[in-house]
């Protein structure tokens, strides 16, 4: 594997990084367990931070230039640094349900954002994750919302309120599948996102918010959304995305520095215009819209956080009984989806979740007695860096990107479709392949008896195409046009025999679920993406360290402030969170962590 220079440069300080960890581990020391300390009481609030889309080289390798949350984080938490995900499509809605279950996706069921499944009269629809999906009295038409059905296990916080009926989990993203999937399926969880129609935080009738546990949580983000959001987000928030004077400071020896946007502009996709200031109400889905691709959308979600936490009426973490608040924070994402993790505008939106972080950590300072609050930071997954970019700085880079979507010429599925239309003597313009997301094909099963050869090299016509035809001639269509790109195909149907000496089958098994994953599962190479721009931004997906290698942090009076190489999975956030409210998380494959206390 080529490893991207900006992360190479991260990695120059590793021999004299493992051994301040050695130093740490010989003298570990608990924040609030001193010599002839008191005892800790059970903790009464435990908090769940993930962050969409941070890896952990990233995050280490700007750690001097924090001074909020995520300083006191790397100072006084215990850092897992060798924490990685063991599944292949790391993206959003599957890794949120990983930190939410303790568990990868061949237990959750959320493979990827999306999946394609059969309707019962047989016909594919794609599916998104958080789809629940019921039909409409009146007509018979699908209706959609937004739920937490297609898990298919209990989160840990759906075992909290076993464990504490009275607990309130409250729940708040800039995506509604960050709330969701970190909250689980009870009703009366408080789950809350925010809308990029609307500019307000929104819920779903999955949940109640007028059930007694959730109704004053309701009417502090109802008062959010009268009086701060919506159409008062301009006013407050401003149209311009403005850069910090830090993120252009000179970095110390060796940590990183952004890639200059002279650099970078190129390649990037220009969601709120190219270079500072940004002005988000350019964005094509307007000023939402542009709130959403840039670090404001941090910022709402700490708002409606601290007004949760300082309200006298929901009295979070105060009460006898234990409560949890789950927050996603999703600019690391949108922002580097479009101007790319190794930019200024990374950098930006990271000092500035620093210092929303920092507001947390000040009421948790002087409204918290010591020992009351434990809290856990990780990601959902890490980022690529755009690869274009990255090949013109460093010429030993390696990698690349497959295109979907319906830029003409450049689909990859649609010239495997015609590969395989060739191989298989079909039709001009057969689609044997129904579609495709993240690395998992769907075949077109449901289409595949209506297709019939044509006379040719097959033979005569009219012979009928079957699944067993698509796996024979798949990988070698998929070897002649992208064999750059992709090092292997695992077909579904041959998974009892995958090689698992192969390093990647572990995470492909981890990924897979007989009715969401398809019928094949690509395999990229190194630095490989698939993106929906040809040439502009970059994304996440693949089993390579750039997007597994994530933060993995415990912090709280009476957790060991230490730095460990062993090495941890994100799925030991839940079983560790749980142990220390005397929770057991039964799916989790994770494992309950000993961190203090």
């Amino acid at each position: 594997m080529t490893t991207p220079r900006s992360l190479r440069l991260l990695a120059a300080t590793g021999a004299a990084a493992a051994a301040l960890s050695l130093l740490s581990l010989a003298a570990p020391e608990a924040r609030g367990k001193g010599p002839g300390a008191a005892p800790l009481a059970a903790p009464k609030l435990g908090v769940v931070v993930a962050v969409d889309g941070l890896s952990w080289p990233r995050l280490h390798g700007y750690r001097s230039r924090f001074t909020g949350g995520l300083s006191r984080l790397l100072a006084e938490g215990r850092l897992e640094r060798a924490c990685r995900y063991r599944h292949i499509n790391t993206e959003t809605g599957p890794g949120h349900a990983a930190l939410g279950t303790g568990a990868p996706p061949r237990v959750t069921g959320i493979v990827a954002n999306r999946w394609f499944e059969a309707r019962g009269d047989g016909s594919l629809r794609q599916v998104y994750c958080t789809d629940v999906v019921r039909e409409d009295p009146q007509n018979g038409d699908e209706l959609l919302h937004p739920g937490p059905d297609n898990l298919r296990v209990p989160t840990m916080a759906d075992r909290f309120v076993e464990r504490y009926p009275e607990a309130r989990v409250v729940s708040i993203s800039g995506k509604d599948r960050g709330s969701i999937f970190l909250a689980g399926k009870t009703r009366s969880h408080s789950v809350w996102w925010w809308d990029k129609q609307s500019g307000r935080f929104v819920t779903s009738e999955s949940y109640d918010p007028a059930a007694p546990k959730s109704a004053p949580i309701a009417a502090v983000v109802s008062r959010w959304n009268k009086r701060d959001g919506a159409g008062y987000l301009p006013a407050r928030l401003g149209l311009l995305w403005k850069r910090l004077a830090s993120v252009l400071a000179p970095a110390p020896p060796g940590e990183a520095a952004p890639v200059p946007a002279a650099d970078l502009q190129t390649y990037q996709v220009p969601a709120n215009g190219l270079g500072f200031d940004h002005d988000v109400s350019r964005h094509k889905d307007g000023y939402f819209g542009g709130l959403y691709a840039s670090p404001f959308v941090d910022e709402v979600v700490a708002d409606v956080a601290l007004a949760v936490l300082r309200s006298a009426d929901v009295e979070l973490g105060h009460r006898e009984t234990p409560d949890l608040l789950l927050l996603s924070f999703s600019a690391q994402d949108t922002v580097s989806h479009n101007y790319g993790p190794e930019s200024e505008e990374n950098l930006d939106a990271l000092l500035k979740l620093d210092a929303q972080l920092g507001r947390l950590f000040e009421v948790f300072d002087r409204d918290y007695p010591a020992g009351k609050v434990v809290l856990a930071l990780s990601a959902d997954h890490g980022f690529l860096p755009i690869p274009e970019s990255e090949e013109r700085r460093d010429r030993s880079f390696s990698g690349g990107r497959l295109v979907y979507g319906s830029y003409p010429g450049t689909s990859y599925l649609a010239r495997l479709n015609r590969a395989l239309a060739e191989d298989l003597c079909l039709p001009a313009g057969s689609r044997p392949l129904h579609g495709s997301e993240g690395w998992n094909v769907k075949y077109d099963l449901p289409g595949l008896p209506a297709l019939r050869t044509v006379e040719g090299p097959c033979g005569p016509a009219g012979r009928p195409v079957t699944s067993a035809d698509l796996d024979r001639v798949l990988p070698g269509a998929v070897r002649r046009l992208f064999s750059e790109e992709v090092s292997d195909v695992l077909l579904v149907s041959e998974r009892q025999t995958w090689n698992d000496n192969l390093p990647y089958v572990e995470f492909a098994r981890n990924d897979f679920d007989a009715e969401r994953s398809g019928e094949a599962i690509l395999i990229p190479r190194p630095n490989v993406l698939m993106h929906w721009d040809p040439g502009r931004g970059t994304g996440h997906g693949s089993q390579y360290d750039p997007e597994t290698h994530v933060p993995l942090v415990f912090w709280g009076d009476g957790i060991t402030a230490v730095s460990s190489d062993s090495p941890t999975t994100p799925y030991d956030l839940a079983p560790t969170v749980g142990r220390l409210f005397g929770i057991s998380v039964p799916d989790a494959t994770g494992r309950p962590l000993a961190v203090g206390r």
